[in-house]
């Protein structure tokens, strides 16, 4: 082989070389134009994002909670079996967070269910407003249990439950207290729709 054909073959493989590679730059950049800007991280909230609730009663409902129940009165030879100085957070059936909650006990000896329930309806404490009216039917036979319940003028959902069930030859009645306060949150009843206000179920 002469010098003449070594070169034309050096120069011939040299030409197919740099084809195949001047081929390959279109794929390689169509490759990354079809990619993208790489995708954004996620977000998460923050604590500054989500505030927590608050889940403490403030010191005014604290406060009324205890006058309420201070100012409950009884029948004449109610006797107090219980009392919690605990603040309760929560009682079922009352809607609102937070809650300042108390709650007390009585036994009352030689009393009916509905005797009683008519005595405590006729005798509200502090002047609050009874939330359900009437007693049992006359040809009904005596209730074992009643409820009875009281709440400010402005039909809030706080105030005073008692709940009076038979005991013997007399009546057990409980005691739940609930005030709002300045931090309470009440939920918003359905369009066309209202809650029912304590002791209405």
């Amino acid at each position: 082989m002469t010098l003449v054909t070594i070169a034309v073959t050096v120069a011939l493989l040299s030409g197919c070389t740099g084809a195949s590679a001047a081929g390959d730059a279109p794929a390689r950049d169509a490759g990354s134009a079809s990619g993208g800007p790489p995708p954004a991280s996620p977000s998460y909230p923050t604590s500054e994002s989500a505030p927590i609730p608050v889940s403490t009663p403030d010191a005014a409902s604290i406060a009324q909670a205890a006058a309420w129940l201070d100012a409950v009165t009884l029948p004449e030879g109610a006797v107090r079996t219980g009392d919690s100085p605990r603040v309760y957070t929560a009682f079922s059936g009352w809607i609102c967070t937070p809650i300042a909650g108390r709650e007390g006990e009585w036994l009352v000896p030689n009393a009916s269910v509905d005797d009683t329930i008519g005595w405590i309806r006729e005798n509200p404490p502090a002047g609050l407003t009874a939330t359900t009216s009437g007693g049992s039917f006359e040809d009904a036979p005596p209730p074992t249990s009643a409820t009875v319940a009281f709440t400010p003028e402005d039909l809030s959902q706080q105030g005073v439950l008692f709940r009076v069930d038979r005991r013997g030859d007399g009546v057990a009645v409980r005691v739940e207290v609930v005030a709002l306060g300045s931090t309470s949150v009440c939920p918003t009843p359905d369009s066309g729709t209202r809650f029912g206000l304590p002791g209405q179920g």
